[in-house]
Parts: structure tokens; C-alpha cells; sequence
């Protein structure tokens, strides 16, 4: 277990509200039995199209709260899959940063916090660290994920 860990933000939910108006603009089957809407419809494939309509759109803080866990789900598979080029994370992490508060316990939970080493991570976490680490940092610090066999 990694000691010293960030205080874990309370938690935040995509809301049913947010989640029927990002099926319709998007085409989604609406399906509110999906426990992990973001994650079950995340498409690497995607992510320019969700990060312009979260750039462009007129969203309260549950849709962008929604709209950005779409993106990162997204990000991270576009990331596994070598899809996602440096101009469009950036472009994520900047967001993430600027509304951290709202985005809080969803940029925790890409952290992987407990992680002891990378394989018990996603592809994202290294980068969600550096957002966290940015954003809330000065005061809770995310430790830097260490390679598989180190201590």
C-alpha cells in the first residue's frame, strides 16, 4: 500500500440529466441501466468530437462533469491505441485543470492512488497524476508511478 496518499475528493456521478442530452448529441443508444455510461460508450475514435463539443458547448458543471469523463474514457483508449496525438491532450489537460473542482474525484479515480507500480494502472494514470499533481497539488501531492519491480 503506498503511504501518504491524497485526501480522495467526495465522489461525483454522471446524472441521468447530463447523460440523456450527451446520448442524443452523440447519437447514443439511451440506456440508463448503464452503470459506467462514460466507460461502457467511451471511443478513442472520438475524442476531438467530444473535446469540441465540451470547448464549444453552453454546459452546466454535471454536463461538463459528464462530458469530461466521456473524454478521458475516451483518451485513455485513444492512448492505448496510439490515436491521440500531443495537441489533444493537451487540450484535455488544460480543461481538466482549469475546472479541477468539478472534475475532482474523476481525475482521482484515473490516478489509480493506491497503485504500487504501472500494470495496476490505466494507460492514463501518469498523465491524470500530472493533472492532479498541477491542479490540487501544493497541497496533495500524487506520488510518481513507479516502474513494475522497483520498491
Amino acid at each position: 500500500m503506498v503511504d501518504d496518499l491524497p485526501t480522495e475528493p467526495p465522489d461525483r456521478y454522471v446524472t441521468p440529466e447530463a447523460r440523456r442530452r450527451f446520448d442524443a448529441e452523440f447519437g447514443f443508444s439511451p440506456d440508463l441501466s448503464l452503470y459506467d455510461w462514460e466507460i461502457e460508450l467511451a471511443d478513442g475514435s472520438r475524442v476531438r468530437e467530444f473535446l469540441d463539443a465540451y470547448l464549444t458547448s453552453d454546459l452546466d458543471d454535471d454536463e461538463r462533469f459528464a462530458l469530461m469523463s466521456l473524454i478521458v474514457a475516451s483518451a485513455d483508449h485513444a492512448f492505448e491505441d496510439r490515436q491521440l496525438n500531443d495537441e489533444e491532450w493537451q487540450a484535455i489537460f488544460n480543461e481538466l485543470v482549469a475546472d479541477a473542482p468539478i472534475h475532482a474525484s474523476m481525475i482521482y479515480y484515473w490516478c489509480c492512488a493506491d497503485a504500487e507500480f504501472e500494470g495496476e494502472c490505466f494507460t492514463l494514470t501518469s498523465r491524470m497524476r500530472a493533472v492532479w499533481n498541477l491542479a490540487f497539488g501544493d497541497h496533495n501531492t500524487m506520488p510518481a508511478m513507479p516502474e513494475e519491480g522497483e520498491p
